[in-house]
């Protein structure tokens, strides 16, 4: 007969370190990362290392006037350094800026350090939520002429024809995640618990090619 102690014995999942030793955030501009990151930090119980702010500290200065001083290639050199950086972490949610996955070299080394997520939230959606943050799109470089458009309706349109054509061009990488969602409507607590659910669970997209 089984003990009631058995039979009311529940084993908790646990995450499989060695086909999840990192979790990686990927995504548009804006497309609610760093937020979802945190958070899912937070469920997994990892500890978080978001790739701007880590550019931002080694660097001493904000990522728009890293573009200011030294241009695109130069910012995203010092992101492909930071990126390099990492091979040895473990046990960490990783943000990464939206133009990371465009080297190849990053794409490579993001891949070895754990599964990747990516948050695909619609260009629409991020120019509503970017089209009256002044601030927010200032501190965008590739954005950041949207500040010049004084109607609100045509700033609309530009941030999205932009958006758009920049996911277009990252599309190929973005579609090599193991995992894509979107958390468009649902709250970033919600849409961690989902990725927490789907990682415990092994429901990724193991074929997908890098």
């Amino acid at each position: 007969m089984e003990s009631k102690k058995s039979k009311n014995k529940v084993r908790s999942k646990v995450l499989n370190r060695l086909s999840v030793p990192n979790v990686i955030i990927v995504g548009g501009t804006a497309s609610g990362k760093s937020t979802v990151g945190y958070q899912l930090a937070k469920v997994l119980e990892l500890g978080v290392v978001d790739i701007d702010d880590e550019i931002e500290r080694v660097a001493a200065k904000p990522i728009h006037e890293i573009f200011r001083d030294e241009g695109e290639v130069g910012f995203r050199d010092q992101e492909s350094a930071i990126i390099k950086s990492l091979t040895p972490i473990r046990n960490h949610v990783i943000i990464t800026g939206a133009g990371a996955i465009e080297r190849d070299e990053n794409w490579e080394t993001l891949g070895r350090l754990g599964p990747i997520v990516w948050l695909a939230t619609p260009a629409a959606e991020v120019a509503r939520r970017l089209v009256m943050k002044h601030d927010e799109l200032s501190k965008r470089p590739l954005l950041a002429e949207a500040v010049r458009i004084e109607d609100r309706v045509e700033r609309e349109k530009y941030l999205t024809a932009k958006l758009d054509e920049m996911m277009e061009r990252r599309r190929h990488r973005y579609e090599g995640a193991e995992l894509t969602l979107s958390c468009s409507y649902v709250t970033a607590e919600t849409c961690a618990q989902f990725i927490k659910s789907m990682l415990l669970d092994n429901k990724l997209n193991d074929d997908k090619a890098r």
